[in-house]
């Protein structure tokens, strides 16, 4: 039985089977793209904090405190959770910081929850 007129096109009583099938398919098609956004949001706040680490390696490397250099590199909440200095007149040393943030993800229907994103950043002392 063919379910196409001549010229190609769904015949009349078939409109409403599409109707129903786009409707099935467009919620998961709207959760899978906000899905790739928020993971793009989460992988662009993983590079704030690495960024954030690196900047306050080099200010603790360097002397000045990896706690104002990291506020000030980032536009994210961020946490410097640890952090080890440079001894002084020891140029074999390393400077190093951890930064942390908390992101929570906002799929729809979809609870992933909140996590904690984490970087960590090294630089010799004294350059």
């Amino acid at each position: 039985m063919n379910m196409t007129d001549r010229v190609g096109h769904p015949r009349e009583d078939d409109r409403g089977a599409i109707m129903v099938e786009f409707a099935l398919i467009v919620p998961i098609l709207l959760i899978l793209l906000l899905g790739i956004i928020e993971f793009g949001r989460a992988y662009n706040t993983q590079i704030s904090l690495q960024g954030a680490a690196r900047e306050g390696a080099r200010a603790l490397a360097l002397g000045n405190s990896a706690t104002d250099a990291v506020d000030a590199s980032s536009g994210v909440a961020i946490t410097v959770s640890s952090t080890s200095g440079c001894p002084d007149g020891d140029s074999d040393a390393y400077a190093t910081v951890t930064t942390a943030a908390q992101f929570t993800f906002g799929i729809p229907f979809v609870d992933l929850g909140t996590k904690t994103l984490q970087a960590t950043a090294s630089m010799r002392c004294g350059l």
